[in-house]
């Protein structure tokens, strides 16, 4: 009796057993085909994603989804999946395809920012894409797509009718550009105050972020107009000051004419009244003399002493002549330190407009005429003395990005800074002046040519680790330099055009360089 019962539990655990088995082999199949599904749906989306990037690993992803399709053994796929991850890894890298579509992005922006009368707007639109750092495919994706789009909007806006000489047109941009330039130049130069100033400043603005031909024409003529109501407001405070000057002159030479002829006529009085009390003394003392009882000549005496007392009454009314004299030659003498104060003050005020024609207001440095003044003083004593003469020219990198990414204010900080950058590396014999809107040149008399070399290469570091940030972003700022030495039969023309060149070769040769050229 107690074996059948033992049996009996024996057969029901084993059917307990193999239930349970049952049922982990059913939710291992329905877990099976349920990742056989996720993976077929992996292969498919791969299959579209790759498509294209190489021949084999087309054929085999189909071969392998086909597979999928048929639902075969996963081990009999396996092999397939092999050959697949083979010709993945043949793939290039995704970093550098990263590196090589933003390369290509970055040339083909720089070649539509070439593009001559590219709209501002267009060129705004153009550096915010630049701006995005791709960190995926799909973000470059995106970049080339936006820049698709630029450059249809380029040439909706570019094309013009046949007939139209296109030559001619960009000569025209070139001069428009060159008329801008020249412009904010020259309002810089100006440096007008008051009304006139703010009005030169909004146009300054304006040409900053760029206008449209007639426009320019129009500017111009503003421009034109406030330097001749500066010129003559200038003239017209200098006529009047000499007005004033000459009639305050005129008065005080008047009035000193008349001192002196005052003077020499009270010296006349002086003169007879000296010679009347001289003879009437030598009468005291013959009546002295011949009256030996003074009774007899008191009658002579009394006559003597009346002709006394009017001698020192004229006296008295000389002494308060002189000093009526006195206080006028007083009056005149501090009129004169007046007209002194005042002739002073305006050789003060010339001198103060000759240093703001000499010096750029923005920056503070010399301008352009200052340049040009001390450039011909410097090759005269290079011609007498033959000392080592270096001129150098320093170019801001893409500061017309900088200006139309963060505005003309920004890139006003950035001119004044750089300016400040580079009086501090500079010796007191040296020169600086901003002679364009972002170009200043450089001249280093009597240096030797490491320590020249030397500076140049501090100032152009210097610039690039200033810590420039603009709307909550770190900007970094680089300059080209190029440099040359006045050398043999060379002139300042010469040896201008040979620096040019010498930046120009720096831009070249990828930006923030120094180059010389001999």
């Amino acid at each position: 009796m107690a074996t059948n019962v033992d049996a009996a539990s024996e057969m029901s655990s084993l059917k307990l057993c193999l239930d349970q088995a049952q049922l982990s082999y059913r939710d291992a199949s329905l877990k099976s085909r349920r990742e056989i599904v996720i993976l077929k749906r992996l292969i498919i989306r791969m299959a579209v994603a790759c498509r294209g990037l190489d021949a084999d690993l087309d054929k085999q992803l189909e071969t392998l989804r086909a597979d999928l399709e048929q639902n075969k053994d996963i081990s009999k796929i396996v092999p397939h999946l092999a050959q697949v991850e083979r010709l993945l890894l043949r793939q290039p890298p995704t970093d550098t395809t990263m590196t090589r579509l933003s390369d290509l992005i970055r040339q083909s922006s720089e070649s539509l920012k070439r593009i001559p009368a590219l709209p501002v707007q267009l060129k705004r639109d153009l550096h915010d894409l630049l701006a995005q750092s791709p960190e995926s495919l799909n973000q470059s994706h995106y970049q080339i797509t936006e820049l698709f789009s630029l450059y249809d909007r380029a040439l909706k806006l570019l094309t013009v009718p046949v007939s139209v000489d296109r030559t001619s047109r960009a000569r025209n941009d070139d001069l428009l550009r060159k008329l801008c330039s020249e412009l904010q130049q020259l309002i810089t130069e100006l440096d007008a105050e008051g009304e006139a100033g703010e009005q030169l400043m909004a146009i300054r603005h304006q040409l900053l972020e760029g206008v449209e031909p007639l426009a320019l024409v129009e500017h111009a003529l503003d421009i034109l107009r406030l330097a001749m109501d500066n010129f003559v407001h200038e003239r017209r405070y200098s006529q009047k000051f000499l007005d004033v000057l000459s009639g305050e002159l005129a008065a005080l030479e008047q009035t000193t004419r008349q001192a002196s002829e005052q003077g020499q006529t009270l010296s006349q009085h002086r003169s007879e009244l000296t010679t009347e009390l001289s003879q009437l003394s030598d009468r005291f003392h013959f009546g002295l003399a011949q009256h030996a009882n003074l009774e007899q000549w008191r009658s002579a005496a009394q006559h003597l002493d009346i002709s006394l007392k009017q001698l020192v009454e004229r006296q008295r009314a000389l002494e308060s002549r002189d000093l009526t004299l006195v206080e006028q030659l007083q009056y005149h003498q501090s009129r004169a330190e007046q007209l002194y104060e005042q002739t002073r003050d305006q050789q003060r005020q010339i001198e103060d407009l000759q240093r703001r024609i000499f010096l750029d207001p923005l920056t503070r440095v010399y301008n352009r005429a200052a340049f040009q003044d001390r450039l011909e003083h410097e090759y005269r004593r290079w011609i007498r003395y033959q000392h080592p003469l270096c001129l150098a020219v320093l170019n801001l990198d893409h500061f017309d990005d900088l200006n139309e990414r963060y505005g003309f204010v920004a890139g006003d900080k950035v001119l004044k800074i750089i300016a400040r950058t580079l009086r501090q590396h500079l010796r007191d014999t040296d020169f600086v002046a901003r002679v364009q809107n972002d170009e200043f040149m450089l001249i280093l008399p009597d240096v030797h040519e490491t320590e020249r070399q030397r500076r140049l290469t501090e100032i152009r570091e210097a610039i690039s680790q200033l810590p420039f940030r603009f709307r909550d972003k770190n900007v970094t700022v680089t300059a080209s330099v190029g440099a040359t030495l006045f050398d043999d039969s060379d002139h300042p023309g010469t040896v201008i055009e040979r620096s040019q060149k010498a930046l120009n070769s720096a831009k070249h040769a990828g930006r923030n360089h120094l180059i010389w050229i001999a």
